[in-house]
């Protein structure tokens, strides 16, 4: 694996300064690989494209989706610089339009697989080594998010996965923020404490964006 090393702040999340200097940063869990942090900007986003043959209801319906996807990206954009991407290959970060898949969880002591309660989006994270010499250990992000919910809940939940997918790899339990771990009544927006947040995640070391030693055996 590569060593764990540390990157410098994106400037946009550098120049901030937040009056309010709570976080939630010890609600966080580190991966194997250490914080899920980007290294090189922009991240580019991929929005996944309607299906085919849709009556023109559905069609307006996805258009809706689409909308608020790019709504949840231009929340993030002033702190992490995103790109919306045309093509899936080469993106950092996909959304799709559809049911989040249900994971269960084996449980060792009951021998059964434990099922998650039905959710209306997910991110989840996937790692490669890029093909460069000397090889290194990229990320990509998937989030799936439910095509029955409203407009504004789309916007919602797709700027909470995106907070995953930035790196916020945990919730806040303040109603407030955006990385909430459940749906309010009061739909809140990406908060001082979140930012802070974020910047101390990208102030920590990750193993992502390193280079494999040159005796490891990398397979894609």
């Amino acid at each position: 694996m590569p060593t764990p090393q540390t990157f410098p702040l994106p400037p946009s999340l550098a120049s901030l300064n937040i009056d309010i200097k709570e976080d939630y940063f010890d609600n966080l869990e580190p991966h194997l690989v250490g914080h899920l942090i980007w290294s090189e900007f922009p991240v580019k986003v991929y929005i996944a494209p309607p299906e085919n043959n849709l009556s023109e209801s559905a069609y307006q319906r996805y258009q809706q989706w689409e909308k608020a996807a790019q709504s949840a990206i231009a929340s993030w954009h002033p702190y992490i610089p995103l790109q919306i991407v045309e093509t899936e290959v080469g993106a950092d970060i996909l959304i799709r339009r559809q049911p989040p898949r249900i994971r269960g969880k084996f449980n060792p002591e009951t021998g059964l697989f434990d099922l998650p309660r039905i959710t209306s989006a997910t991110a989840t994270v996937q790692f490669y080594a890029t093909e460069t010499q000397p090889a290194k250990l990229k990320h990509q992000m998937i989030i799936e998010v439910s095509p029955h919910q409203t407009f504004d809940y789309w916007v919602n939940n797709i700027t909470h996965e995106l907070g995953h997918a930035l790196g916020i790899w945990g919730h806040s339990p303040h109603q407030g923020d955006i990385m909430y771990h459940a749906q309010t009544r009061n739909i809140p927006t990406i908060s001082p404490r979140d930012l802070n947040t974020l910047i101390k995640v990208y102030q920590q070391p990750t193993r992502l964006g390193g280079a494999f030693p040159p005796s490891s055996s990398v397979t894609r």
